[in-house]
């Protein structure tokens, strides 16, 4: 029983490690090009009148959204199994 508990925390911190990474790596990106490729990043983007710059700041937007679902969705897998481990010990 306890392994299965153990091995749950392992889960949750490894998914709490990638998320949070990406979701730095993501955010931090945006200003680093600014910094760093401050001509790209000013070009107009496929959508007519949107530079580079602009169109990644309002991808971070669906980003915001699509890792809080994950989040969700892990987070309810995660339950799941406590009350799994739970019901294990009351048996």
């Amino acid at each position: 029983m306890e392994e299965h508990i153990w091995r749950l925390i392992y889960e949750k911190k490894r998914m709490m490690t990638l998320s949070l990474g990406l979701v730095f790596l993501f955010y931090f990106l945006l200003p680093l090009s600014l910094i760093f490729f401050p001509d790209v990043m000013n070009r107009i983007s496929f959508i007519q009148g949107m530079s580079w710059a602009w169109l990644y700041g309002f991808l971070q937007i669906p980003m915001t959204w699509m890792m809080g679902w994950i989040y969700h969705v892990k987070a309810k897998i995660f339950d799941r199994k406590v009350e799994e481990i739970k019901q294990g010990e009351l048996l």
